[in-house]
């Protein structure tokens, strides 16, 4: 097939689709906003002149753009064409007079843009019914868009590559500590500061020797880390920064438990990710993070926002050595058995394979 991607070349989930399909042996395109080489697609840049990550006044260029996309597609002919992004590429998209298209729903397109102002989401509904055909990457993003649309969503969910994230990473031994942490951007919606409130609980009250890893960056790393040295574990806590998934993968295996306590998440990665791993997995009880683990038999759910939760699962954890072990084997099952990184592409190249046909 020939497949066209409108979203962001920059992009490590965009990348990662082009690798993907690339390698088996499809042509691949990328129209974006982003001038970013990607080796495995061929990239055609639309250079608006504002900072993809800017204000949302120089996003409106982006709805300028429908005729260049269009004339772009004209010329490559694809068989397929998936745009990622429900506003900007979405919203851009729906004004380019492309009609038969597909329209993947990433997060906060659908959980933050709508919430904004009412032109705000009737953007969105309008980008949401001019697509042919809508992908989600987990059933509860679905039911969210649902309030917008009722249309279906095929789900999509991102794939976990299973020879990357093994617990055969893990290098520790019998080394006596008990490492707990997470591998998330620094913002308030991952409820680091959750993270950090617990430890500092179960340090203080159940005299548990708890070393945390937090890798990550973000907008509020400062504001943690001083939050980290009011509560007394400063020299308990270190921030590794952004790390790239190879490391990632060290990092998951090298816990004792896995803590990923957000309170909004379209679908849960990370946590997914620690599965993968081995790795025993704390989860607050959002249908994102619901949904990319097994309550009771993968994960331990908390209550959202709830750090004295979180600590009371640390401290059955670590006095529960077993229960680690088995939540982490039944983790890893899981995760083979329903993201795996090849068998989640294989799903979506199934539906192209269904749908090229019927947008000729």
């Amino acid at each position: 097939m020939r497949i066209c991607f409108v979203g962001p070349s920059s992009s490590a989930h965009i990348i990662k689709w082009c690798d993907w399909f690339s390698k088996r042996g499809h042509e691949v395109h990328v129209i974006s906003f982003s001038e970013d080489k990607i080796p495995s697609a061929e990239v055609h840049p639309i250079n608006i002149g504002v900072d993809p990550n800017g204000g949302e006044l120089a996003k409106m260029k982006y709805m300028l753009t429908g005729r260049k996309i269009k004339r772009i597609i004209d010329g490559i002919r694809p068989d397929i064409v998936n745009a990622h992004y429900a506003t900007s590429y979405g919203v851009a998209m729906a004004l380019s007079g492309v009609k038969n298209y597909v329209l993947s729903v990433w997060g906060s397109d659908i959980y933050d843009f709508p919430a904004k102002s009412p032109a705000h989401k009737a953007l969105l509904k309008f980008s949401l019914n001019s697509a042919r055909y809508l992908f989600s990457t987990s059933k509860a993003m679905a039911d969210e868009a649902g309030k917008y649309v009722k249309r279906r969503f095929y789900i999509t969910p991102f794939g976990v590559d299973m020879q990357l994230f093994t617990p055969d990473k893990r290098t520790r031994c019998d080394d006596g500590l008990f490492i707990a942490g997470t591998v998330k951007a620094l913002t308030d919606k991952y409820g680091i500061s959750y993270i950090l409130e617990a430890a500092a609980e179960v340090r203080s009250t159940k005299g548990i020797d708890l070393r945390l890893r937090i890798a990550g960056k973000g907008d509020h790393e400062e504001e943690y880390r001083q939050l980290a040295d009011k509560l007394g574990i400063a020299d308990v806590t270190e921030w590794l920064g952004f790390i790239p998934q190879e490391q990632a993968a060290v990092e998951w295996a090298n816990m004792d438990v896995a803590v990923v306590p957000s309170t909004q998440e379209s679908f849960g990665v990370s946590a997914v990710e620690a599965e993968a791993s081995g790795t025993a997995v704390i989860v607050s009880d959002i249908p994102g993070l619901m949904e990319a683990t097994r309550p009771g038999a993968t994960s331990v759910v908390v209550e959202r926002m709830n750090p004295g939760q979180i600590a009371e699962a640390l401290a059955d954890l670590y006095n529960d050595p077993d229960k680690r072990r088995s939540l982490g084997e039944k983790g890893r099952s899981f995760a083979l058995e329903n993201y795996e990184l090849d068998r989640c592409f294989k799903k979506i190249e199934h539906y192209y394979d269904q749908i090229k046909d019927k947008i000729k």
